[in-house]
């Protein structure tokens, strides 16, 4: 079912975005330190490198302008001419870095930070960048040692997010993250990476180890599994001009002999199922 959209072997491929103004996925190399965009007429990827490594990232209202949260902080990078303007640094403790994020229906950026050493401890932690005030608040949920996850449903009322290192996915209303509740646990050698949501609020999810990615129903019973060529699958988006066609970013780090697969892109297409446009960051300010 999958095939290479862009064999561009990034070593840990994460966070993609289909932005419908552009027509263009965009996803990070976090270890590569690279912004990568996949133009979806011409097939022509394109590259930005960065000072630091980059954990995820939100389309503005402004095209050209992307809201990053770099290791250790957060800021407005211009495509154009590659200047980035800070606008906090990393909330993080000393010794994390910014991982997973994505905004919220509302244009709230919401991200987690992460332990970056090995072992991983549960030092992790999930923040909101609020686009009215430009603050930072530590959101009220449990610490986690690797934050993944991050989607909402179509309507803003419920927040997914989940701890790779547990197997499990959560959600809990939003925003007031109340009813916090585990809602699956996935099953085999996989562990939950990044999620998105589809236009009938199903979550689609990337097993890191599993080969495979799971739609999960809104009560978190599993509709489908889709085996994937990838053996660390890393994070879903539904793209294309009517949001059907599925990409997913992979990893080859720590693979001894990885294939022509693991750190490209891959693409599918998902026939009857449709996604959403992302929501976009609601101010900025370069």
């Amino acid at each position: 079912m999958f095939s290479i959209a862009a064999n561009v072997r990034n070593s840990l491929g994460e966070c993609p975005l289909w932005c419908e103004r552009t027509r263009r996925v965009y996803w990070t190399d976090i270890e590569g330190s690279e912004l990568l965009a996949l133009e979806e007429g011409s097939g022509i990827v394109m590259r930005w490198s960065l000072p630091e490594r980059l954990g995820s990232f939100a389309f503005t209202e402004k095209d050209d302008v992307l809201l990053m949260g770099l290791a250790s902080r957060l800021g407005f990078y211009e495509l154009s001419t590659g200047s980035f303007t800070k606008v906090a640094d990393s909330p993080g403790d000393s010794g994390t870095r910014i991982g997973d994020g994505r905004c919220d229906r509302f244009g709230n950026f919401i991200f987690g930070t992460m332990d970056d050493s090995y072992p991983v401890k549960a030092v992790g932690q999930f923040h909101r960048l609020n686009s009215v005030k430009m603050s930072i608040e530590t959101l009220s949920l449990p610490r986690v040692a690797i934050p993944n996850s991050i989607c909402f449903s179509p309507d803003g009322g419920t927040m997914y997010y989940s701890d790779s290192m547990q197997g499990r996915i959560f959600c809990c209303d939003y925003p007031s993250l109340n009813n916090q509740r585990v809602f699956t646990e996935t099953e085999g050698k996989g562990a939950p990476d990044g999620s998105c949501v589809d236009a009938m609020g199903y979550l689609w999810n990337a097993e890191w180890g599993g080969n495979r990615l799971v739609r999960y129903k809104p009560d978190g019973t599993t509709d489908a599994i889709l085996p994937s060529p990838g053996i660390q699958s890393t994070c879903p988006t539904l793209a294309g001009e009517e949001f059907t066609t599925l990409y997913c970013t992979s990893a080859s780090v720590g693979l001894p002999e990885p294939s022509k697969h693991d750190g490209a892109l891959l693409k599918a297409n998902s026939a009857v199922f449709s996604g959403l446009p992302e929501s976009r960051f609601s101010t900025y300010e370069m």
